[in-house]
């Protein structure tokens, strides 16, 4: 079996071959750390506007607030995080992962109502699940510091 790692800082870009897989991608899981080093990793949705990733604190159920779940106490005290997306599949060759690193912030309809309801557009979009469920009104914004993404050399992230 050949394998490709690569990890390359990113700048304000992604490689297209990467964005393709990314915009594709339906979930990804979010790794963030609280204030005694503990990690805490969590399936989320996305979407991504080719430089940064939203990920909504929307109106599904919860047992707290947004502002009181662990992910966003989590990034208001550590804003580093890290935001994986994969394929996983029984065909070991077709097996590939991408590893953002970031840094993460809070977006309030307070502070930036016009690009809150652009990432409502994008992720109405790509999950009309929202348009019954509402999407809330904050969600959590990563700017991309470093990607490290791996696959097997025999096949393409495309698949």
């Amino acid at each position: 079996m050949s394998l490709c790692l690569f990890s390359y800082n990113l700048g304000p870009l992604i490689d297209r071959c990467a964005k393709d897989v990314i915009i594709r991608a339906r979930v990804a899981r979010l790794g963030t750390v609280d204030c005694h080093n503990q990690p805490h990793v969590i399936p989320v949705v996305f979407v991504f506007d080719g430089a940064y990733f939203f990920i909504p604190l929307d109106r599904k159920t919860k047992t707290v607030t947004p502002g009181g779940l662990r992910r966003v106490k989590n990034i208001e005290k550590n804003a580093k995080v890290a935001l994986t997306i994969d394929k996983y599949s029984e065909v070991w060759e077709k097996l590939w992962f991408i590893m953002i690193i970031g840094r993460a912030g809070i977006i309030e309809n307070k502070d930036q109502i016009a690009l809150l309801k652009e990432i409502h557009k994008m992720l109405i979009t790509k999950y009309p699940q929202y348009k019954s469920i509402g999407m809330g009104e904050s969600c959590i914004k990563i700017q991309p510091l470093k990607v490290t993404s791996w696959k097997n050399a025999m096949d393409t992230v495309q698949r």
